[in-house]
């Protein structure tokens, strides 16, 4: 199941285990250390806060598993032979593809009695845990790195490593969240770089180390959504979505043509685009229903998701024409997401 980071930025999984990363002086910032104290469960440590990650620990929700969701449970259950070695390694093979909301309904309920969901449950925040602590060590490592080529190059190296996963963005959520709070609270040394300015580079780049293997659609609306310019949004728009023109002009006014192959081509097909908008807005809506996204947030996500769409029909408008048949299709392929004809559309359920 391939997340949007907009659904990721809002995910933050119950743990026992530490997910913040202690901050030392080095090149690349010069933020004084916070040291994580013993026996604590925290990794950033500060005088005026502390930020738990185990604020849901005891929140136990009344499951409402639908009947895939159940033969799931049950199907891995079986094929463990009730040997919970076995369900371990067959939740690390199934967990990428594992339903969201499934994930989240099963790690909100440790603490129900009917078998086999409680082992099963309890087995996967064993995992997830695992999972957080492993990418708390990613993040260790890129700041640790010192000079922003060397962390980009680290960046790389855990991208094609499979590293920079949903456990990874919420850690490094919970560490840049943690920080934006202290820093409200001081004020930085001039010439100084700032924790949150740190870590939200580091995001930003792992961004878009992620976007290059990624759907092309899904790629640009990450890119879009994390673009707070709109005259830049309005400029991603035109390049990837409609054709490319026969010469580029330059700043200096010089022009230089574009290979006849290029020309007229579009880089991320409209229907592309349409497609991930549409599966972001279903995921916002399935983890709003598992619980997992307050109903505020999501609104506000779905929202953001209306707003680049919006703009995304004005410039398909004025580049394809506002009869054109491109237009036409990319107003009806919107159609069910924002204005669905039903209530019970997924688009405002999720997913079931």
């Amino acid at each position: 199941m391939m997340f949007s980071f907009l659904v990721m930025a809002a995910l933050a999984f119950p743990c026992e285990t530490a997910a913040f990363v202690p901050f030392t002086r080095c090149p690349l910032h010069s933020q004084a250390s916070k040291v994580r104290k013993p026996g604590g469960t925290y990794l950033f440590q500060s005088e005026s806060k502390t930020v738990k990650t185990e604020e849901h620990k005891d929140t136990v929700r009344a499951l409402e598993l639908s009947d895939d969701e159940s033969k799931m449970i049950v199907s891995l259950w079986e094929q463990a032979n009730e040997n919970e070695t076995m369900l371990r390694e067959l939740l690390v093979e199934a967990l990428p593809a594992m339903p969201p909301q499934l994930v989240v309904k099963l790690m909100q309920s440790q603490n129900v009695k009917e078998q086999p969901l409680q082992i099963v449950s309890m087995t996967l925040k064993e995992v997830m845990d695992e999972n957080l602590s492993s990418a708390k060590e990613v993040l260790a490592n890129l700041l640790e790195a010192g000079e922003i080529r060397k962390l980009d190059n680290e960046i790389g190296k855990a991208c094609r490593a499979g590293k920079l996963d949903m456990a990874f963005f919420t850690v490094l959520n919970m560490n840049l969240e943690d920080a934006r709070m202290q820093e409200n609270e001081e004020s930085e040394g001039e010439g100084q770089s700032s924790r949150s300015s740190i870590l939200q580079h580091i995001y930003t780049r792992c961004q878009e180390e992620v976007e290059k293997s990624v759907p092309p659609g899904v790629a640009l609306l990450n890119k879009l959504m994390r673009t707070t310019q709109e005259s830049i949004r309005v400029n991603q728009l035109q390049h990837y979505l409609c054709p490319q023109p026969d010469v580029i002009t330059l700043p200096d006014g010089q022009e230089i043509p574009v290979k006849e192959s290029e020309q007229k081509k579009v880089l991320v097909p409209l229907t592309d685009f349409v497609e991930a908008v549409g599966s972001t807005v279903l995921q916002i809506r399935t983890m709003e229903q598992a619980g997992a996204v307050e109903r505020g947030m999501a609104a506000s996500m779905v929202e953001a998701c209306r707003s680049v769409a919006k703009e995304a029909r004005i410039v398909i408008g004025e580049n394809y024409g506002k009869d054109s048949s491109e237009l036409r299709s990319f107003e009806a392929g919107l159609q069910p997401i924002f204005r669905p004809s039903s209530s019970e559309s997924p688009y405002i359920e999720g997913a079931k």
